[in-house]
């Protein structure tokens, strides 16, 4: 039997999860704030690398996979299967493209896991809040990828 906080809780519609997720956005606006001049680490890349030599090619710091609320569960219980953000991660994709920035990353790879009908959320759903995230943190080069399980391996990347 649950308890009376936790039935509390339930019933006010907050989960761990939710309070997880709105934690971090209130994490992510409070690292936004300082971003309209750019941040240390960026200042710090130039320095390293130069900002025009060697051709105008340098190197950049990026992430290759990172999941965001797409990463998400399905019911297979109904037909077609619903599918539920946030089983797996739980920030939006603009979240973590403004947080890539704050920590110095200059892009980054959405790679959320599949199911049932990802195609169809991916096209529906996460796809153009990727290009609202794009337009938002233009900084950041964002790029779309999917996450596949090798044979004998763990999990991989694939970019588009």
């Amino acid at each position: 039997m649950k308890n009376k906080k936790a039935q509390e809780s339930e019933q006010s519609g907050l989960s761990r999860r939710r309070l997880v997720k709105y934690a971090g956005v209130g994490a992510t606006l409070a690292a936004a704030a300082p971003l309209v001049g750019g941040t240390p680490a960026q200042a710090d890349d130039e320095r390293k690398f130069g900002n025009g030599g060697n051709n105008g090619r340098m190197w950049r710091a990026g992430d290759h996979h990172i999941h965001s609320e797409y990463s998400g569960s399905f019911d297979t219980k109904t037909n077609p299967p619903t599918f539920r953000k946030g089983a797996d991660a739980v920030y939006p994709i603009v979240t973590n493209a403004i947080m890539s920035k704050y920590f110095g990353l200059t892009w980054a790879m959405c790679t959320d896991h599949g199911g049932p009908t990802h195609s169809k959320v991916n096209l529906e759903q996460a796809y153009p809040d990727l290009l609202r995230s794009r337009v938002l943190v233009p900084e950041v080069l964002q790029f779309w990828g999917m996450e596949f399980d090798a044979p004998a391996l763990d999990h991989h990347t694939a970019c588009s």
